[in-house]
């Protein structure tokens, strides 16, 4: 019987994670930066670490190097009461 494969994308930061969940737990998370940026890239998985999640976030940070500091989020405009 065939295994059954997953494969999602989630955008991060310009970036587009592509996550392969294959069963079993084995995974794989494949970083697309945008063209300006350079070549794809497998995530691999640091010490110890054998969760899916744990492969998701250590993306998000090798990310958040290239990219430097997060801006900080906007302020909603103001509302105008009319009355």
């Amino acid at each position: 019987m065939p295994r059954l494969t997953i494969v999602s994308t989630r955008d991060y930061r310009q970036h587009v994670l592509e996550i392969e969940e294959r069963g079993n737990g084995t995974h794989s998370v494949v970083v697309h930066p945008p063209a300006r940026l350079g070549r794809s890239r497998e995530v691999q998985p640091a010490s110890g670490s054998t969760l899916l999640i744990d492969l998701v976030n250590q993306a998000k940070a090798e990310i958040d190097e290239v990219m430097g500091p997060k801006p900080p989020p906007r302020r909603p405009p103001m509302r105008r009461r009319f009355g």
